[in-house]
């Protein structure tokens, strides 16, 4: 398979965290290898912020600075582990930690991964897992797309299948264009488009953007589908599953974000279930 020649630079940026393994860390490596690449990674390890007390904050120091010397050791771990699958690929890349409270860390973060193709990271296991704020930061501040990686699926270095979530927004319209640029080998794509979740009469009809692609030569078949009994984010990583798509693209937070995050919507479900990579942009 001939390999990409544009994407030329990925960064990862991955968190200390005692809950999962990094799937992003392998995803990007493999990307980049199969490009050959440039490889950036980021890794942070948040630090723990000391509340204001005149009462307890000689008993909470210390807490906090085991705390974060804990952070600072598991990050270092973290390195090690990059470095490792850096060398065994034969990457030209780069690896640094940024230590400080979680929001300052997350910003300096993605304002260094700006000058990239795309920004690989985890996928939030629940709303409120701070790794939620990386992703978040990453996708309304960087202008690069972002691809989640699922811990769901094993990595791959090209992706060829795709099934796009079409709902006809401008969101979803430059997911697809970022789409074409950072993974050119796309030969195939189901434009999907759901109902019953939000009114698509206004929006750009979904055989108008499989026509598009097929004028790209991507073979490309429309989609539609009825939500009934279940969520669109399920109906969408369902098909994926079923289809052997190599990944989901689509706009990201076709809502306000405050109600998507409150209420619940189809970009936090797939950023936290989907079984194969969901590349967003917005």
């Amino acid at each position: 398979m001939p390999k990409s020649k544009s994407l030329t630079n990925v960064h990862c940026i991955i968190r200390v965290s005692d809950e999962t393994r990094s799937a992003a860390l392998p995803l990007s490596a493999k990307l980049a290898e199969a490009a050959s690449a440039y490889l950036g990674v980021t890794v942070i390890a948040p630090k723990a912020h000391i509340p204001f007390s005149l009462l307890g904050s000689s008993y909470v120091a210390p807490m906090m600075a085991d705390l974060n010397q804990r952070a600072l050791t598991e990050g270092e771990k973290l390195i090690v582990e990059a470095k490792a699958q850096i060398a065994a690929s034969g990457l030209s890349a780069h690896v640094e930690m940024t230590h400080d409270v979680l929001e300052e860390a997350a910003a300096r973060a993605v304002r260094a991964a700006r000058a990239t193709d795309v920004i690989v990271v985890d996928q939030p296991s629940a709303v409120l897992d701070v790794t939620g704020l990386i992703l978040e930061e990453a996708l309304f501040r960087s202008g690069r797309p972002v691809l989640v990686a699922s811990p769901r699926c094993a990595p791959k270095g090209s992706f060829q299948r795709a099934v796009i979530a079409w709902d006809g927004s401008s969101h979803a319209a430059r997911a697809v264009g970022d789409l074409m640029q950072v993974f050119p080998d796309i030969v195939q794509a189901d434009i999907v488009v759901v109902s019953g979740e939000k009114a698509l009469d206004r929006m750009l009809p979904g055989a108008d953007v499989a026509h598009h692609l097929a004028r790209k030569g991507i073979e490309t078949k429309l989609v539609e589908k009825t939500v009934v009994g279940e969520t669109v984010g399920a109906v969408l990583d369902r098909h994926a599953v079923e289809t052997g798509a190599d990944l989901i693209v689509m706009g990201g937070f076709g809502h306000s974000r405050f109600k998507e995050f409150l209420f619940g919507g189809v970009t936090v479900e797939l950023t936290q279930t989907a079984h194969v990579p969901l590349f967003m942009a917005y």
